[in-house]
């Protein structure tokens, strides 16, 4: 039981640096925006945008983490580095871009993470049932 407890603990904690992305369209300027698990935003994080594999801009995000381009190509790849491995990276068609709402995305983001933290949990549980089963 402990061991469980304390593999649940290192599970949460994972998610705690994990760096979002957030990319929308608005008039033909990509806005950027890049936060922590926690909602807090990737304040300075190094910003690259490539097309194929020409870099075409490198730049850092502002305090609230967000950057705004002038989209020039179609397809770009954006990668956020907030150093120490935490990276985020993501190849988008500018055109098929849609607005959405950064708290809507949070809030997804958020459901999909507690949805994956009870699936690794649910795993864990029918796993060490097994095998006390077994090793009976």
């Amino acid at each position: 039981m402990k061991s469980l407890v304390l593999i649940t603990l290192f599970v949460c904690s994972l998610f705690a640096h994990k760096v979002n992305l957030f990319i929308s369209n608005e008039n033909d300027t990509i806005n950027i925006y890049s936060y922590f698990a926690n909602g807090k935003p990737c304040k300075n994080c190094k910003l690259i945008i490539k097309n194929n594999d020409n870099i075409i801009l490198k730049d850092t995000l502002d305090t609230n983490g967000k950057y705004n381009y002038k989209a020039k190509y179609q397809n770009i790849e954006v990668t956020i580095d907030a150093t120490g491995g935490h990276i985020a990276k993501e190849n988008i068609v500018v055109g098929t871009l849609k607005e959405e709402d950064i708290q809507v995305h949070k809030e997804k983001e958020k459901v999909s993470e507690y949805k994956k933290i009870v699936l690794g949990l649910f795993i864990l549980f029918v796993f060490f049932f097994l095998l006390k089963r077994f090793t009976r």
